[in-house]
């Protein structure tokens, strides 16, 4: 059981940061609950997909509950990994103004959690679409979609189109 958390423990916690505007505390709180609830679940594991993906569904659903019981979304910190609109990387000497990050930051608390959710599994931690189809329990064809849209939505926000 301590080799699940040696494993997984950096990339879980990377997501889960990701997802929850850079709250290091929130993160540290949701990686130890899912590890609570892999551990406490791991006989009922199937195997009908990776460990790791298990792993991520169970912390994607524990940080859709925590911004289910936000009132507000906090400020997201804006990550370093940031790809872009449409696959076009954005220059660093540009995201390093602050009005630029500002505006980008704004922009990705105001998607919905599975745009954000696909995003961070996408370009964060670099998954093929079927892994993040597990992690989300969606479809290929699904994710697929999903990244299209957050792709624009994200666009959009960020040329004042909400």
């Amino acid at each position: 059981q301590h080799w699940l958390v040696e494993q997984y423990a950096d990339a879980l916690y990377r997501f889960v940061y990701n997802q929850v505007g850079g709250h290091v505390q929130e993160a540290e709180d949701i990686v130890q609950d899912t590890f609570l609830v892999a551990l406490r679940s791991i006989k009922r594991f199937r195997h009908q997909s990776s460990l790791k993906t298990w792993l991520f569904g169970i912390a994607s659903n524990k940080v859709k509950d925590r911004w289910r019981r936000v009132v507000r979304h906090p400020e997201v910190e804006l990550p370093e990994w940031f790809p872009g609109i449409g696959g076009a990387e954005i220059p660093e000497e540009t995201l390093a103004r602050s009005d630029v990050r500002k505006m980008v930051r704004e922009a990705l608390t105001a998607l919905p959690a599975h745009y954000r959710t696909a995003l961070v599994l996408k370009y964060v931690e670099g998954w093929p679409v079927i892994e993040i189809a597990g992690a989300m329990g969606r479809s290929e064809k699904s994710v697929e979609s999903i990244l299209v849209r957050a792709r624009r939505r994200l666009a959009a926000i960020l040329e004042g189109g909400l």
